[in-house]
């Protein structure tokens, strides 16, 4: 059995290491906000034009490949996610902490997981309730300050190997079950809205017809 070892987080990573400036005068900004992506799923980015339209204050950190973003408010609600792949000129909002490993200590896809487990994510919660913010907010130095128990650098990859796989699976699954719901409305409204198997002409109701051998 692998052993594992018990670190504190903050020794095997670095939060929020990198930020626009305006002196970098980029013509145009991909942003990223907190209420846009949900258990590592983006539904949109925004897009400004910074010649015609000003920046929102909130638009400065940068990420990289395998960045992890975590929401500092509101842990409960799944704003969090690991960055793969990213538009040109891409921020995202100060409302994220930005964790990027010590890959010779961790691997970034393992600690996803292990930051996305239901159990670490409530217990982040629970100190964001504690927080004397006008809503739960955690800080930085609250995930720093975490203490994991982690594998060997190759059993974490092969284990966020196998979790990647199953994940996989199921976003694999929702899109077949999409699809199949989406099939299921289209014949729905084909057959009873439009009444396309009928010649677009509504059949009576079955109450309307008389059969001859009824029962009396």
């Amino acid at each position: 059995m692998e052993t594992w070892k018990k670190i504190r987080l903050g020794s095997a990573c670095r939060t929020n290491t990198d930020s626009y400036s305006p002196k970098e005068k980029w013509d145009f900004v991909n942003y990223l906000d907190t209420g846009n992506i949900t258990n590592n799923t983006i539904d949109s980015i925004q897009f400004i034009d910074l010649t015609k339209e000003k920046l929102p204050s909130r638009a400065r950190r940068k990420v990289r490949t395998d960045s992890i973003v975590y929401s500092t408010v509101r842990p409960n609600q799944h704003h969090f996610g690991i960055i793969k792949s990213q538009p040109e000129n891409f921020l995202v909002s100060t409302g994220f902490t930005v964790i990027d490993v010590d890959t010779n200590v961790l691997n970034a896809d393992f600690l996803y997981y292990l930051l996305t487990k239901n159990t670490l994510v409530e217990a982040l919660h629970a100190i964001a309730e504690q927080s004397t913010s006008a809503y739960p907010s955690i800080k930085p130095s609250d995930i720093e300050n975490l203490e994991i128990e982690i594998p060997d650098i190759l059993t974490q990859k092969k284990i966020a190997n196998i979790l990647n796989i199953l994940d996989g699976k199921v976003t694999q699954n929702n899109e077949i079950n999409k699809n199949l719901e989406q099939q299921a409305q289209t014949i729905f409204k084909s057959w009873f809205v439009d009444f396309e198997p009928f010649g677009g002409v509504q059949l009576p109701k079955c109450s309307s017809f008389h059969f001859k051998n009824s029962v009396k």
